[in-house]
């Protein structure tokens, strides 16, 4: 499965993070939707009820409202970092309303310095006393049927200056006829208005809490089913479903583990097939080659039996042919024994370390002799210095020189003089070992087969004196074993070169 750079994108938050910033915003969202539908309501409040201007010289609650929102802006502008004309000119915008509906204003500061007012401070504190008797010094709001008095005090956050702001009225008027009908009203409009904004408000938050709560499941279930819906397909022998979802959080990382989990899967179920195949070529591959001298044999004793060999030389040509199979299924079984030592294990090599040279002089005089027997002509030629060596097993490595030879001489040319020359070329970390023939040679399409076990380039299997199609795979396990290499080229009838390289021992 190939592996592609990984986006950044949300869905590869890892859970953790998930959880987490959906319970922040789980916090965040409903407080802010509140703060905003709040300051919304208050200003719908404000201009629903205008709370912000004193409009009336009679009690009720908005009226509280009205004067202490008014209250509250004049002591805002006093202790504001504004000059004292912009100071002047926000009371007076303030004061306005108030003096229309009667009330008198006097402000000063440090209980001296006059700021603003409307007449003069004993007179505005006679009109005030008349009302209600009050301390000067202590705040005050006072509302009643003979008028309303309220004193305000303020302060600038450097302490520096104390301010006192005084507001009479002796119009005002409070009717306890209407009073409650006033109030109830005002009531009722205030909290009907409110209950459909909070009403809102929680529709809201519950509609962002599902939101949220939808949007976390989703990034979390929608994975965890594709990778359900992965995992039954593999139950279900589907070696070659592939869950489709790349992120690089926790539930990615699972998804692309369970990917390449199926990946080897199906590769070990493709090698193990192969193995099975294999297992029954070779099974049907030892039948077949012990059944042909089993069955040459059985053959000639039955003749001996029967008395068809009649005369001495029919007996003894039909022992030498009794004895020639018996020696081929010999072979064959011990080429078997040796390639079921090779792939357990249990052939344990003796290395030594040889000079190159020595070895290729030994081949020679070992080999000559059995070539010379065969009718090949051979020839050895070694560019190896004196100093070159490597470790071997001299006896095995042998084994594999003779298989290869016996390998060329079974598939050499009918007609034409066989012919097999040995080459060692010496480098810098290794020695390459070249055996070349001039047989039939192989196909490009099979070359790369001549090391399985039971190959045969030719599948007829007409003779085991014609090779079993072990003897390359023995030489390709005893050369690995060597930690060393082998490999063939070859051009269909102009013959074929096995190579063997060899690490070269280094002091």
């Amino acid at each position: 499965m190939k592996n592609r750079k990984k986006k950044r994108s949300s869905k590869n938050l890892k859970i953790a993070t998930r959880i987490t910033l959906s319970t922040i915003f789980g916090v965040i969202v409903p407080l802010i939707i509140v703060y905003v539908f709040s300051s919304i309501f208050f200003q719908s409040m404000a201009s629903y009820f205008n709370v912000s201007t004193v409009d009336s010289n009679h009690f009720s609650m908005i009226n509280q409202i009205q004067w202490t929102q008014t209250v509250t802006y004049i002591s805002d502008e006093l202790v504001s970092d504004s000059d004292a004309q912009e100071k002047e000119k926000a009371i007076y915008r303030l004061a306005a309303p108030l003096e229309k509906l009667g009330s008198v204003i006097y402000i000063d500061s440090n209980s001296s310095e006059k700021i603003y007012s409307t007449r003069d401070k004993s007179e505005i504190l006679d009109i005030a006393n008349k009302i209600i008797s009050f301390d000067m010094s202590k705040n005050i709001r006072y509302f009643s049927q003979n008028g309303m008095v309220i004193v305000s005090h303020v302060k600038t956050e450097d302490g520096n200056k104390n301010y006192t702001v005084l507001i009479a009225n002796d119009k005002y008027t409070v009717s306890n006829v209407f009073e409650a009908d006033i109030d109830q009203d005002a009531a009722g409009r205030i909290f009907s208005r409110s209950g459909l904004i909070v009403l809102a408000i929680v529709l809201v938050f519950i509609i962002s809490i599902v939101l949220l709560s939808l949007f976390t499941s989703s990034t979390i279930v929608k994975p965890i089913k594709k990778l359900s819906e992965g995992a039954n397909e593999i139950a279900r022998g589907n070696l070659d479903y592939v869950i489709d979802y790349e992120s690089t959080n926790e539930i990615g990382i699972t998804v692309d583990s369970f990917n390449k989990m199926t990946d080897r899967l199906r590769e070990s179920m493709h090698w193990k097939n192969e193995a099975e195949e294999s297992k029954r070529e070779v099974i049907a591959g030892v039948a077949h080659d012990l059944r042909t001298p089993m069955t040459s044999v059985k053959g000639y004793v039955e003749g001996l039996m029967d008395g068809i060999a009649d005369t001495p030389e029919k007996q003894e040509r039909y022992l030498k042919r009794i004895y020639e199979s018996t020696i081929s299924m010999e072979k064959l079984l011990d080429e078997l024994l040796t390639v079921s030592k090779l792939e357990t294990g249990k052939i344990s090599l003796d290395f030594q370390k040889i000079r190159v040279n020595d070895f290729l002089e030994d081949c020679q005089n070992n080999i000559k002799l059995y070539l010379d027997k065969k009718g090949f002509e051979c020839s050895f030629e070694s560019n190896c210095s004196d100093e070159a060596t490597v470790m071997l097993d001299s006896d095995q490595f042998q084994r594999v020189i003779r298989n290869i030879v016996s390998n060329s001489i079974r598939y050499s040319k009918k007609d034409v003089q066989g012919v097999i020359n040995f080459t060692v070329e010496e480098y810098k970390k290794t020695v390459i070992i070249a055996i070349e023939d001039n047989g039939i040679g192989i196909n490009s399409e099979q070359l790369p087969k001549i090391f399985d076990n039971f190959y045969r380039a030719d599948q007829a299997r007409s003779k085991v004196s014609e090779g079993s199609g072990l003897g390359l795979y023995i030489c390709k396990q005893i050369v690995e074993l060597h930690e060393g290499r082998i490999w063939a080229s070859s051009k269909e009838g102009e013959g074929m070169t096995i190579y063997i390289a060899l690490n070269k021992v280094t002091e």
